[in-house]
C-alpha cells in the first residue's frame, strides 16, 4: 500500500458533510476519492463498481442507514463512520472499527482518524472481523428484523416484515413471498429464522416460514397430518413440529 493510492467513496446525504471531507481530504493526496454518493442506492453501485479500499460512511441516511448498507455488501471494505449521534459512535469504537467521526468534527480530530486507516491499510490489519462484531450488536439491540433489503436488478427493495407472507426454500436461495411479489434472496431458512420475530413468523415445515397472519386455515389431513391454508390461496402440508408449534396460539 505504500506507493499505491488508496481508494475512497464518499457516502453523506448532505452537501456540508461531503464537502467538509473533501476539504480536509486535500491535505492527504495518498487518498484518491472515486466518487460521492447522497445515499445508499448510490453507494452500493459505487461500491461494487469501484471496489474501494476505504468508505467515509454516514450512518443517518434517508431509507437506508449506514449499519444496513454495510449488511448489504458481500465484501466490506474498511470503513470510518461519521455520526451525529453518540450512541452509534460509542457502538462503533466499542467493537474496534477503524474509527468514527462525531459531526461536528475539527481537522485534527479527523487527521487522526485517517491516520488510524492509512496504518490499518498499510499493514494490511484485517477489519472485516471487526465489521462483523459491529453488525452483529447492531443487530442484536434492533431485536428482530421489521423489513428486509433486498438487491434487485441493480437497485434495493425494501420489503416491510408484515407484508411478508411466505419464505420457501429454494436450493441455495430463498423465496420471499408479499401479497403482490415474490423475491429471492441469498440467505439460508435457518438465517431467516433466527432474525424473525417467533410471534408472527413460525418454521412450519423445513422448506417453509409462515407469517400468521397469512394463515386461513389449519385442516385436519390423512394419517394423522395437517394441511395449511394460506389467505392467498396457497396449500402446505405442515411438519409435525410445525403444527406443535402453531398448537400454542391456539385458545
Amino acid at each position: 500500500m505504500d506507493m499505491e493510492k488508496i481508494k475512497a467513496i464518499i457516502v453523506d446525504d448532505e452537501e456540508l458533510g461531503r464537502s467538509i471531507i473533501r476539504e480536509y481530504l486535500v491535505q492527504h493526496p495518498q487518498i484518491e476519492v472515486r466518487t460521492e454518493c447522497r445515499d445508499a442506492h448510490e453507494a452500493l453501485q459505487a461500491i461494487e463498481k469501484f471496489h474501494p479500499d476505504l468508505v467515509f460512511l454516514d450512518i443517518q441516511m434517508p431509507e437506508i442507514n449506514g449499519f444496513e448498507l454495510l449488511e448489504m455488501l458481500d465484501e466490506k471494505p474498511k470503513v470510518i463512520f461519521s455520526t451525529a449521534y453518540d450512541q452509534y459512535a460509542i457502538r462503533a469504537f466499542e467493537v474496534n472499527a477503524i474509527d468514527y467521526l462525531l459531526k461536528p468534527y475539527d481537522y485534527d480530530r479527523f487527521r487522526v482518524a485517517i491516520e488510524r486507516a492509512v496504518h490499518s491499510l498499510q499493514y494490511e490489519i484485517k477489519s472485516n472481523d471487526n465489521i462483523k462484531k459491529l453488525l452483529q450488536s447492531i443487530q442484536t439491540s434492533q431485536n428482530y428484523l421489521d423489513r428486509l433489503l433486498i438487491k434487485q436488478a441493480g437497485r434495493i427493495v425494501i420489503v416491510s416484515a408484515r407484508e411478508i407472507s411466505l419464505i420457501q426454500a429454494m436450493d441455495d436461495y430463498a423465496e420471499v413471498s408479499t401479497k403482490n411479489e415474490a423475491y429471492l434472496i441469498q440467505h439460508s431458512l435457518n438465517h431467516l429464522e433466527e432474525r424473525l420475530n417467533p410471534d408472527q413468523f413460525i418454521r412450519v415445515h423445513r422448506s417453509y416460514i409462515v407469517n400468521i397472519d397469512a394463515i386461513r386455515d389449519i385442516v385436519s389431513w390423512s394419517s394423522g397430518r395437517y394441511k395449511l391454508f394460506l389467505k392467498n390461496g396457497k396449500e402446505l402440508f405442515l411438519s409435525r413440529s410445525g403444527y406443535q408449534k402453531l398448537k400454542r396460539f391456539t385458545i
